[in-house]
């Protein structure tokens, strides 16, 4: 099958959790004779501080391109997958509406959360958008029950299809190096992230807690936390992430604004239990005082992980497959003919 994807994600790039997403689907199925085409978003992920002229105005261009059209025209798939809200998922959007193509669509991002915090736009106007933008999709794909729920709350009635996504296990797995922590005390809490302002880190950054906090990863809020920071968190660049996850203790995931967390998964992978608040996402992957706690008490969930087992962690982990979410994901696409 050859797939026509309009996305955010760019092909061989895994700087932001979509990014993931769609790079493993895509590597699993190519391997199985099947192609992928990413109609890329011009996303400006290394902005170091959201201006309309550099973040905004990138963000939503594209939305009359007729870029989209032509390359169907020239590739002529056998099925379209739009999972850019803006930008050049609209004129995909347009395009599939005006010559009656059917398509599959994705929900992978709060945007209600997101528009807040970069736009101030209030949660209703996001919805109504959403509502609108979604209206034409045959099917949506949703990473778990609770996000088809908040999607169906919202008043979006397309039909919606369920499937979780996976962890590779070949890149993520126990391997502690402890002489690359050495220096520092004891007890570990980690976290991994993209570092923009929407994944709250401060909530992680804030916390009142024994021993020494690593937050782990690149983004345009970096140099921001970093300053403010700078004597009560370690900041690692992402390398060495299985070792460094795997020396730790605890890891702990502040977002609200995930509708998963893949960072969960890689962690879990890694033997860390997770330490989250009770929100989509960290409730639908941790069992509670098994593999991680979540709590609006972010600090007691991070300490009471101290006492959980590293075999458990690693056992959940196990039951994410990217080969199961690449299989849903090709059989709940709409063939073109």
């Amino acid at each position: 099958m050859r797939i026509l994807l309009s996305t955010f994600a760019n092909r061989n790039s895994s700087s932001m959790g979509v990014g993931r997403y769609y790079n493993k689907i895509a590597d699993i199925l190519e391997k199985e004779g099947h192609e992928l085409i990413f109609f890329n978003h011009p996303t400006p992920l290394k902005i170091e501080k959201t201006t309309l002229t550099k973040t905004l105005i990138p963000m939503f261009s594209g939305m009359a391109s007729k870029e989209f059209g032509k390359l169907y025209e020239s590739v002529k798939p056998d099925a379209v997958h739009i999972q850019a809200e803006v930008g050049l998922g609209v004129s995909a959007r347009r395009y599939c509406v005006k010559n009656a193509i059917p398509y599959s669509s994705a929900y992978h991002t709060n945007w209600d959360i997101g528009m807040k915090h970069w736009m101030h736009l209030p949660p209703q106007l996001v919805w109504a958008y959403l509502r609108w933008y979604y209206k034409p999709a045959n099917i949506i794909h949703a990473g778990t029950p609770r996000v088809a729920q908040l999607l169906q709350a919202k008043g979006i009635q397309n039909p919606i299809e369920i499937f979780p996504l996976g962890v590779d296990l070949d890149d993520f797995y126990y391997d502690p190096a402890p002489a690359l922590l050495a220096q520092y005390p004891r007890p570990y809490f980690m976290s991994l992230s993209r570092i923009s302002r929407e994944k709250n880190l401060e909530a992680f950054l804030d916390l009142p807690l024994p021993g020494t906090k690593f937050l782990i990863g690149n983004g345009p809020y970096k140099k921001h936390l970093q300053k403010k920071y700078q004597d009560k968190a370690v900041f690692l660049p992402y390398e060495n992430v299985r070792s460094i996850l795997s020396t730790g203790d605890v890891f702990v995931f502040p977002s609200r604004y995930d509708t998963f967390g893949l960072a969960n998964l890689e962690a879990l992978a890694c033997g860390l239990p997770i330490a989250a608040y009770p929100v989509m996402g960290p409730i639908d992957i941790i069992e509670q005082g098994v593999s991680g706690y979540t709590s609006e008490n972010l600090q007691e969930a991070a300490l009471a992980c101290l006492s959980l087992k590293k075999e458990a962690c690693i056992e959940r982990a196990r039951q994410y497959s990217w080969e199961n979410t690449a299989h849903a994901f090709l059989k709940h696409q709409i063939l073109l003919t």
